[in-house]
Formats: structure tokens, C-alpha cells, sequence
């Protein structure tokens, strides 16, 4: 329940319903109005002063954050949707939809499924609309076959019938919502090598930000991604909060 809180009242904070440095209403006040516990709505408020949006006044109480930390992995939510803060104008270029016949060792440990087991190769490239330099190449996995049919006939046909304009999680999270559950990000310094690095433009050996997801549908693995970022593409913020993670907003 607190989950539910927290992104109530994150909602309200990010949509302008609560302005910055507006006073929240007490402890009680908000407890009654979401028909909750007022334990539950301490904890959800401590999570909130922790990921920045609120902050505490000594004989005022909590107050709306005048500075609001800049929206990043603290939510499930698409790299498109991530970078389209800063970047308003992010376009999604497919390259690559490819259906493999195997699946190398790190996918199917990654989707729970043996190496002899098809699944889903679906590559794009962010980058602002117009002549902007690529910003993301995002790198998709998702099982095929009958492993893929085991998640239902939704799945199936978001995954076969991959909108070309969204990544696979755009297109996921937006028709399935909360149905979605939760995942592990991972996230390293490296190198993009040659094949990657001819399609973010820039050289193979130059630094780039590697973020590694698995996402749940239910209890089992349905994606997994590899997600290269150039500098350019930042700063982003990495925030963490109890409880399973939602669709976007």
C-alpha cells in the first residue's frame, strides 16, 4: 500500500497537482483521503524525502521540493520515455527484428529458456528527430515459440507485431501496465566495439554507460535488454524505492 501512496502522491508532485514548496497536507489528512493507515503514509513519505521530491521544515512539516530530481531508473519505464526529458523530439529507429533459431548463453539465462530455444532479437536507435547524432542503441530480448505463447495472446502479439515507433518496453508497458512486474537493472562503464559503435557513430573504444534489464511478466523473465548510452545522452539519475515497479506515467 505504501507503493500505492508513494506514486500517488510522486504523480501529483510531477504533474504540477502539487507545485514545489507547496505545504502537504498532514500525516492524517492524507492517510484519510487514500483510506490508508498513517504508518503506511509515514513510510511512503520517508521514500519520497529519500528520492528528493519532498523535504521536511522544521514547524511546517513536509513541503513539495522547489529543485525536483530529474526522472531516471527509479520506475520502469522505457529508455525513449527516459530520454525524452531532456530530449523532446527522440525518434525511435528500428534496425534489426530477427527471429533466432538458438539463443546464446547469456539470453537464455537472462529469459529462463535453454540455448536450443528461439526467441527475439529486436534492435533500435534513439536520436533527436532531424540530423542528431544517435543518443541510445537499444538491443531487446524476448523468448519465441511456445515459451513466448505461455505469457497469453497479448504478449505474443506486442512482441510479433512490434510497433516500430516504440522499443519493445515502450510497447510493453504501455498495453500491459501493471501487469508488468518487476526486474533487475544492472548498470557498467564500458566499451561499445566495433558493430555498435558504427551505429551510436562514434569510435569503438569510446566510454559508453551499459545498462543491462530483466523484466518480469508475472513470476517469470520476458525481456531482457542491453541498453548503450553515449555521454550525450545524460546526466541520468538512478533512484531506488521499496516495492514493485509501475507502467509510466
Amino acid at each position: 500500500m505504501r507503493v500505492e501512496v508513494y506514486d500517488r502522491i510522486a504523480g501529483a508532485i510531477r504533474s504540477g497537482a502539487l507545485p514545489p514548496e507547496s505545504l502537504l497536507p498532514s500525516e492524517s489528512e492524507v492517510g484519510d483521503a487514500m483510506e490508508v493507515s498513517r504508518t503506511v503514509v509515514r513510510e511512503a513519505l520517508l521514500l519520497l524525502e529519500e528520492d528528493g521530491l519532498l523535504r521536511s521544515r522544521r514547524g511546517i512539516g513536509r513541503v513539495v521540493s522547489g529543485d525536483l530530481p530529474a526522472v531516471g531508473f527509479e520506475r520502469l519505464r522505457s529508455m525513449e520515455s527516459i530520454l525524452g526529458i531532456r530530449f523532446p523530439d527522440l525518434a525511435v529507429h528500428r534496425t534489426e527484428v530477427t527471429l533466432q533459431q538458438e539463443s546464446a548463453s547469456f539470453i537464455a539465462e537472462g529469459l529462463g529458456i535453454t540455448p536450443q530455444s528461439s526467441s527475439w532479437f529486436i534492435e533500435s536507435v534513439l536520436s533527436p528527430s532531424g540530423d542528431g547524432e544517435p543518443l541510445a542503441l537499444v538491443q531487446e530480448h524476448l523468448p519465441a515459440g511456445r515459451s513466448l505463447q505461455s505469457f497469453g495472446t497479448q504478449a505474443q502479439r506486442l512482441v510479433e507485431s512490434a510497433d516500430p515507433g516504440r522499443t519493445l518496453l515502450g510497447s510493453l508497458t504501455a498495453e500491459l501496465g501493471a501487469a508488468v512486474g518487476g526486474g533487475r537493472s544492472e548498470v557498467t562503464v564500458g566499451t561499445p566495439g566495433v558493430v555498435r559503435a558504427k551505429l551510436l557513430q562514434i569510435r569503438p573504444s569510446s566510454p559508453v554507460l551499459i545498462v543491462t534489464q530483466t523484466i518480469h511478466l508475472g513470476s517469470r523473465p520476458l525481456y531482457l535488454s542491453k541498453v548503450i548510452l553515449r555521454p550525450e545522452a545524460g546526466p541520468l539519475e538512478i533512484g531506488h524505492s521499496h516495492g514493485r515497479s509501475r507502467a509510466p506515467e
